[in-house]
């Protein structure tokens, strides 16, 4: 099994029917110094509820040069205000997956843990739901399907670069290709907005403003990649 990023003394002894619930108080103990990662979806989901485009968002809202949220200097949350989680509708999948941490072993089996919480954590764990149906209640079924897709085309685009090293093109030249659709950083494919953009200024095409059109047309300008990395 991958427990990379996870400590070894985690059990993950779940599945997706055991029983699980937790209500949360809005303590906010939980969202202090923490590292949350934001894939592309979550990039568009956030940057508009921010008014900005992607670009904008991954270079004010996270770390430089990483997709990881950025904290404030006292180690809260980007989010965090007063009154909690100031994002809380578009919250990337990590925090609608708390206090949950989740695995996939070699044969693709789903395996999850509770986390440990925060010691001021006021939270309350039970089991009155199930493990699907609390996801279902965080609203995550369509972060988990973005999720699963953008992971499966991260996977494409590695080992793209990774035959273009061996044939001597370079890890800079594959870079450079991606750098062409108006990609960004460490990470370049996943800045939708400016991926799109420059997609649809080639082809002559309208940029959508709607969030699932964006989306297939950035898996559109990233397979268009990979078939030339192909070639």
């Amino acid at each position: 099994m991958d427990y990379s990023g996870y400590s070894p003394d985690l059990v993950f002894n779940l599945d997706i029917q055991s029983a699980f619930s937790f209500k949360c108080q809005v303590c906010s103990a939980c969202c202090y110094n923490k590292a949350i990662p934001v894939g592309p979806y979550e990039a568009l989901r956030l940057s508009r509820r921010l008014g900005m485009t992607t670009t904008d968002f991954y270079r004010r809202c996270t770390e430089q040069g990483t997709a990881i949220l950025r904290n404030k200097p006292d180690g809260s949350c980007f989010f965090l205000s007063a009154g909690g989680c100031g994002a809380h509708p578009d919250r990337p999948l990590v925090c609608r997956l708390f206090p949950l941490g989740k695995i996939v072993d070699s044969g693709g089996n789903e395996k999850f843990s509770i986390m440990p919480l925060h010691p001021d954590c006021v939270g309350l764990l039970g089991e009155d739901e199930t493990v699907e149906s609390y996801f279902m209640s965080q609203g995550s079924e369509p972060y988990f399907h973005y999720d699963g897709v953008y992971a499966a085309l991260h996977k494409r685009i590695l080992e793209a670069l990774s035959r273009r090293r061996e044939r001597g093109t370079g890890r800079m030249a594959g870079e450079r290709q991606l750098h062409a659709h108006g990609t960004r950083g460490d990470f370049p494919w996943q800045d939708v907005d400016a991926t799109v953009e420059a997609f649809c200024r080639r082809l002559g095409l309208p940029k959508p403003d709607g969030l699932e059109e964006l989306v297939a047309l950035h898996f559109e300008a990233l397979a268009e990649w990979l078939a030339a990395a192909r070639a």
